[in-house]
């Protein structure tokens, strides 16, 4: 690589570090004085209305904080154009703030590459868009996976034909002139070179999780916990650097110039010296963002539970149902995870959606019709005939087979204290005899049903949530996506457990044991049980950098 390019990429990958970390700061300060989800009271909307207003002004400032955010990401790229181009004075700053199209093109850009930050990159601003992969599953069909990614493959081609606006609008000051049409001509015989270069740079960090994935299978075959922890955390540190090289190198792109591209570079002999600072920063970055972040793993040898997602035992299970739960049962869950939802006659069903649709592709609202009217229906899933299943009935069988139960409340955000007594009067001793525990969504509701109900209680995210000492919550039920181990420092100081979900594959499970998780939402519970087993016999660390980097949400 060119050495003035290289410097320019080792400090814009320093720039990008700092500001994430301190948007990071100052977005957590202001979101720590805002009310925790379950203190809103939403047991009617106009009690949600008067929280939300009695609490307007810091969500406005929170508000207003991720678009400063934003203008300053837009401020750090102008500053890093006009100084790779020897530009850099005050009055060419304030000419290009103030052009709108500029803040147009980075926030196109932002979201169309936000699925790099989804692949472990750390491109600003995108990280407050992360998708919980639970609804990245849902798209998970191997045909719309190859068309999704052909089309966003085509999108990044043409984005690239478009790399030199930032340019134009920068150093050149054009406003009137298609900046469209000029990038095009430009980057006419420059563009499948930059896509080449662009694609060389995820086999590149495939190449390098590959490879040190590869050493550390190796030093697990030692029997060694603690030097497998230690490799580990070096290893995730060495590579979340890389990430930040990588992405400093794919912004550098956006911020190159046009006539240079139609000149050829003269040859220059390396200067190691500029290398050696280039991994000197790498590393530093590196170990400072899982530092700060709590990504640092712990030995761990922990106890844990195993629970059956959606009372299944194999995806091909039809779920929620009660056919199924003496086949789970087999397979010694400690607990059965289910669904309900309230009928409109107050009955409870298991269902995952609040709707179902009959084979001739009629939805039923289930809040909308009666049990009596819902018990005969019969839908598809996954090609596969099937009847709702109702909630007494299930959890009495259950009680039956000695099988716990964790128990995913579908209460609307307006359910009232009536509902939640009601609630509490007809599945409450039921409940009670085998100690059934309770999770939801709408965590106000918890906070009300505790006083009716004895039972275990805990709080259910996609995303991250905060860890207190509060009474309320026994457990808390987070996607694995969004765990780190500072989240499971935080739990275990104030003796809680965390659940996740939904953890199948052996990366999964690999990381989310190594970062000390209690218990183990699964679709595969025998499978799951089995090599927990093995890896709480052994040490299996080989996967834990790639887990704990790609498809995990960080701030920096």
């Amino acid at each position: 690589m060119h050495n003035r390019k290289l410097t320019h990429i080792t400090w814009f990958m320093v720039m990008i570090f700092i500001f994430n970390y301190l948007a990071a700061s100052c977005l957590h300060y202001f979101l720590s004085h805002a009310p925790q989800a379950y203190q809103i009271n939403t047991s009617s909307f106009k009690q949600l209305a008067d929280d939300l207003l009695a609490h307007a002004p810091i969500y406005a400032i929170t508000i207003m904080t991720y678009f400063l955010i934003f203008g300053l990401f837009v401020s750090l790229l102008i500053l890093s154009e006009l100084f790779i181009h020897q530009q850099l004075s005050w009055q060419t700053f304030l000419s290009a703030v103030k052009r709108p199209k500029l803040y147009g093109f980075v926030l196109a850009l932002i979201i169309i590459l936000l699925p790099l930050n989804e692949l472990g990159l750390k491109i600003p601003v995108a990280n407050y868009m992360t998708i919980p992969q639970t609804f990245v599953a849902m798209i998970a069909n191997p045909f719309i996976l190859t068309g999704l990614s052909l089309l966003y493959v085509l999108i990044l081609f043409f984005v690239l034909r478009l790399k030199h606006i930032p340019y134009y609008i920068i150093i050149k000051g054009i406003k009137q002139e298609s900046l469209i049409k000029k990038s095009w001509q430009a980057t006419q015989k420059s563009a499948w070179h930059h896509f080449r270069q662009f694609g060389f740079i995820f086999v590149k960090i495939a190449f390098a999780f590959a490879l040190l994935s590869g050493i550390q299978f190796l030093i697990d075959i030692a029997n060694h916990r603690n030097w497998s922890v230690f490799t580990t955390n070096l290893f995730t540190s060495l590579l979340a650097g890389v990430l930040y090289f990588y992405t400093a190198m794919i912004l550098y792109l956006f911020l190159s110039n046009p006539d240079q591209e139609r000149q050829v570079l003269p040859h220059q002999k390396y200067v190691y010296i500029t290398h050696i600072r280039a991994v000197l920063f790498l590393i530093i970055i590196g170990f400072s963002t899982i530092y700060l972040s709590g990504k640092q793993l712990k030995v761990t040898h922990q106890n844990y539970l195993v629970i059956a997602h959606m009372g299944i035992s194999s995806k091909s299970d039809i779920p929620n149902t009660i056919d199924n739960l003496k086949k789970v049962h087999a397979t010694h869950p400690d607990y059965v995870e289910i669904d309900i939802q309230k009928t409109k006659d107050g009955q409870y069903v298991l269902s995952h959606d609040p709707a179902i649709k009959n084979k001739n592709d009629k939805t039923y609202q289930i809040s909308d019709y009666s049990w009596d009217q819902l018990k005969d229906i019969t839908f598809l899933h996954e090609n596969q005939k099937t009847t709702l299943s109702n909630f007494k009935d299930y959890l009495l069988l259950a009680n039956e087979l000695k099988q716990k139960l964790l128990v995913e409340v579908k209460f609307s955000q307006t359910v009232s204290n009536k509902e939640l007594k009601a609630f509490s009067e007809d599945f409450g001793q039921l409940l009670a005899e085998n100690k059934a525990q309770l999770q939801s969504l709408n965590q106000n509701s918890l906070v009300r049903i505790d006083q009716f109900l004895d039972n275990d209680l805990g709080l259910l995210s996609p995303i991250q949530n905060d860890v207190n000492q509060s009474k309320l919550s026994q457990f808390y039920a987070i996607e694995s996506s969004s765990l780190t181990q500072k989240t499971i420092t935080q739990a275990t100081s104030v003796n809680k457990s965390i659940y996740a979900w939904t953890v199948n594959s052996h990366k999964e499970i690999q990381t989310t044991y190594a970062i000390g998780v209690t218990g183990f939402i699964t679709d595969y519970p025998a499978k799951t049980r089995q090599y927990l087993a093995n890896i709480s016999d052994r040490p299996h660390y080989a996967l834990v950098p790639t887990g704990t980097l790609l498809l995990k949400r960080s701030d920096f």
